[in-house]
């Protein structure tokens, strides 16, 4: 399928770099409003480039664009794209407001497009294992999960001196003004949906810790840079979400269940370990009195634990981030395309994308929806992501 990207900004780098790993998708080109970084990133990448949004919209061998502006644009083009009629790819979020999120998969619904949102950490091998873990029943009923995204004191780092291969700085302004939960939120709501199907009912708390973030403040102040949700799904799995940027770094994910927990170490890693152990959270082992013994030493450590049986992941040679996360960037549009391609359904389609955003918006910004909060977004089913 041909692609364009709109947006070369940082996040367009990593796509760039996992592209290779899907020979599937072509790239006729690529547009960016700010001419200049445009130029640099197609030098550094040896792509075509469109002297205009018009124009590539106009493109008619670009069948799938991928929207990887900043979030205050994202509803912008992607309306434009759909209305040109291309198939749409978003970085996260999917739009800035539930309306305008409801406009567009109205739209793509109308016009028989697709359209979805980053993230795809659900394609990656390590969400694989877990989610067929419990669909296997290895950990018997499901009745909790705990998933952290917190992401440290990143405003208190070397920030300015991160860069993306080809020069993009990071993005601190809008990490910061648009907010740590709905930049890092849909990582782990995706996984949990995913799982669990759509949120029923959602109790969430929301706070700026930090005023000072070693930038020049926004009109308002930064947004909340810490959040906790708990969410209520319709099989009666309960889970809470914590993001922030102040707690030390922490990816993980903990799932009870009435026989046994499974840990996910690192969500950002499409490779992350996993691992079961038994309902009382003690290693599982074929060697007698080995959990006794793991279980007493762990006594005096400090921290969670993950010690336990660990899941066998699926092969893949994917090329994928060092740093900071190892994730295969370009896989979401891969397999979006693919589906279209096959007449299947779309492994997260507009829906899905939807419920996720909505989630995310409500988690960022607690104090403007009510609490307990009734999502009016949901999903029907989700593919099994084979």
């Amino acid at each position: 399928m041909k692609i364009a990207i709109v947006g070369c900004g940082y996040v367009a780098d990593y796509y760039m770099l996992t592209l290779r790993n899907h020979p599937d998708l072509a790239l006729a080109g690529v547009y960016d409003r700010r001419s200049e970084r445009m130029k640099v990133f197609a030098s550094f990448h040896k792509v075509p480039v469109y002297p205009s949004l018009a124009a590539l919209l106009e493109d008619p061998e670009v069948e799938m664009v991928l929207n990887l502006t900043n979030p205050g644009s994202h509803y912008d083009v992607s309306k434009a794209a759909l209305e040109s009629g291309k198939h749409v790819y978003s970085e996260k979020p999917l739009a800035m407001s539930v309306e305008d999120g409801e406009d567009l998969v109205r739209i793509a619904h109308a016009r028989g497009l697709a359209i979805t949102a980053a993230p795809c950490s659900i394609l990656g091998e390590a969400a694989l294992a877990a989610g067929q873990a419990i669909r296997d029943g290895r950990l018997g009923q499901v009745r909790l999960a705990y998933a952290e995204m917190e992401d440290s004191m990143v405003f208190r780092e070397h920030f300015r001196d991160w860069h993306s291969p080809s020069g993009a700085p990071w993005p601190a302004h809008d990490e910061f003004a648009v907010g740590c939960t709905l930049e890092h939120a849909g990582y782990y709501l995706t996984w949990l949906c995913a799982f669990f199907g759509p949120a029923t009912e959602v109790t969430a708390f929301s706070a700026r810790l930090f005023d000072e973030k070693n930038l020049p403040s926004p009109p308002g102040g930064w947004a909340g840079d810490f959040s906790v949700t708990c969410l209520r799904f319709g099989g009666g799995v309960v889970a809470r979400l914590t993001c922030g940027l102040a707690a030390p770094r922490d990816r993980s994910l903990h799932v009870v269940g009435t026989e046994g927990t499974m840990t996910v170490t690192d969500g950002w890693n499409y490779r992350s370990g996993v691992w079961l152990r038994d309902a009382e959270g003690r290693p599982r082992s074929r060697i007698p009195k080995l959990p006794q013994a793991i279980g007493r030493l762990e006594r005096y450590l400090p921290g969670r634990h993950w010690l336990g049986e660990r899941l066998a992941l699926r092969p893949s040679a994917a090329i994928t981030p060092g740093f900071p996360s190892r994730m295969d960037f370009s896989r979401g549009p891969a397999a979006t395309a693919r589906a279209l391609k096959q007449g299947r359904d779309l492994p997260m389609p507009a829906d899905f994308a939807l419920h996720i955003t909505e989630l995310a918006l409500v988690a960022q910004d607690a104090g403007r929806f009510p609490s307990p909060y009734k999502p009016r977004s949901s999903f029907s089913s989700l593919p099994l992501l084979d």
